[in-house]
C-alpha cells in the first residue's frame, strides 16, 4: 500500500481530524456504557402489596425503560426482609439482580445472628428511591395531644406501645426517642402495623411510631388518633399540619426516616452501578412515580451518586447496629 503523501495539506487534514474525534469521543469511548443482555430481577423481601411492592413495582417499570430491559420483581418474603439480601449477595455480580435497599438492610445486621452475608462488605448501593417519614401517634383515649405530654408521661408513670414486632421501625423509634430524651416506656408487640394500629384506636395501647401511611389521616380527622409530631428536622410534604421534631426543640439523634433505594452484590462492574444509578434517578423523576408516591406521602428522592447513596447506607448501618446493641435487643 502507497503510504500517505507528506505534503502539508494531508497532515493538516489528519491532524484536524484526529483532534475532532478526539472531542466526539472522550471517556465515554474509554468505558462503554453498560447495557443488560437479560431481564433483571428486583428482590423485594416484603408480599405483594404492601408499600416496598408497590415502591419496588412503580421504579422497576420506569429502570426498565432506562436500562432497554424488563425488570422483574420478585417478592422473597422471610426474615425480615433478610432472605431477599442473601438472594442477592448469592448471585453473581454483573448487575442483572438488584434488591430493594431500605432500614431492614441496617438494622438486621444488630438484629440477626447468622446473617449469611457481611453487611459492609457484600453489598453496592447504586441509587435512592424514597424517604419516608415515621410518625407518632397517641390514642385518642390516652389524653395526650403533644410531643412533649408524651415525653413528661414517659418519664412519669411510662407509656404504652404498640408495635408491629421486634426490631420493626414502629419498636426502633420508639428506643431511640425515649433512650435519647429519656423516659420509659412497655412495648406491647402486634403480628404486624395493622393489628398495632387497631389497638391504637380501642386505647389497648397509648401510643405508636410508624412509617406514614394512608390510613392514619382519616383516623385523625375523626378524632380516633392524635399525630404528635414527624420524626425530622423538618415538616414532611405530604403532611404540612404535622409537627416536626425539629421545631418541638428534639435532638438530631432523637430524629429518623426511613428510605428505599436499589442495591446490588459487591463487585458488581462500576459501569453497570453507574447505569442502575441513572435508572434510579430516571424512575425518581418519572411523572406517575412522583405522583403515586406524593399521593402516599412519600418523598421521592434521588442521590447524586452512588457513592452518596452508599455513605448514606454506612452512616445508618451503625447508627442503628449501635442503637440495637445497646438496647440488647434480640429477634428468634
Amino acid at each position: 500500500m502507497k503510504p500517505p503523501s507528506p505534503s502539508p495539506r494531508p497532515t493538516r487534514r489528519l491532524l484536524l481530524g484526529a483532534a475532532l474525534a478526539g472531542l466526539a469521543a472522550p471517556a465515554g469511548a474509554q468505558t462503554p456504557a453498560w447495557r443488560p443482555d437479560r431481564p433483571l430481577r428486583l428482590i423485594v423481601g416484603f408480599a405483594p402489596g404492601g408499600t416496598a411492592d408497590l415502591v419496588a413495582r412503580l421504579a422497576a417499570a420506569e429502570m426498565g425503560k432506562a436500562v432497554g430491559q424488563t425488570v422483574v420483581v420478585e417478592n422473597r418474603v422471610g426474615a425480615s426482609g433478610n432472605l431477599a439480601t442473601q438472594a442477592v449477595v448469592q448471585a453473581p455480580a454483573d448487575g442483572h439482580t438488584l434488591a430493594l435497599a431500605g432500614l431492614q438492610l441496617v438494622t438486621n445486621p444488630g438484629l440477626i445472628a447468622q446473617l449469611g452475608y457481611d453487611p459492609a462488605r457484600d453489598l453496592q448501593m447504586c441509587g435512592q428511591l424514597t424517604a419516608l417519614p415515621v410518625v407518632v401517634m397517641a390514642s385518642a383515649r390516652s389524653g395526650i395531644t403533644t410531643i412533649e405530654e408524651a415525653i413528661a408521661r414517659a418519664k412519669g408513670a411510662g407509656v404504652t406501645i404498640g408495635t408491629a414486632g421486634v426490631g420493626t421501625s414502629s419498636h426502633l423509634g420508639a428506643e431511640l426517642l425515649f433512650r435519647t430524651v429519656g423516659g420509659r416506656f412497655e412495648g406491647v408487640q402486634y403480628r404486624g402495623g395493622a393489628p398495632a394500629f387497631q389497638a391504637l384506636l380501642s386505647g389497648d395501647v397509648e401510643m405508636m411510631f410508624d412509617l406514614v401511611a394512608s390510613y392514619q389521616a382519616p383516623a385523625a380527622a375523626e378524632g380516633r388518633v392524635k399525630i404528635l409530631g414527624v420524626m425530622q428536622q423538618q415538616r414532611a410534604e405530604g403532611m404540612p399540619e404535622v409537627r416536626a421534631f425539629g421545631e418541638a426543640g428534639l435532638p438530631a439523634e432523637a430524629q429518623m426516616r426511613s428510605w428505599q433505594g436499589i442495591c446490588v452484590r459487591a463487585g458488581t462492574p462500576p459501569a453497570a452501578i453507574a447505569a442502575l444509578h441513572a435508572a434510579t434517578v430516571a424512575a425518581v423523576r418519572a411523572p406517575d412515580f412522583v405522583a403515586r408516591m406524593k399521593s402516599l406521602s412519600i418523598e421521592p428522592v434521588a442521590s447524586a451518586s452512588p457513592a452518596e447513596f452508599d455513605a448514606l447506607y454506612r452512616a445508618e448501618l451503625g447508627r442503628w447496629t449501635a442503637l440495637i446493641r445497646a438496647a440488647g435487643i434480640t429477634v428468634q
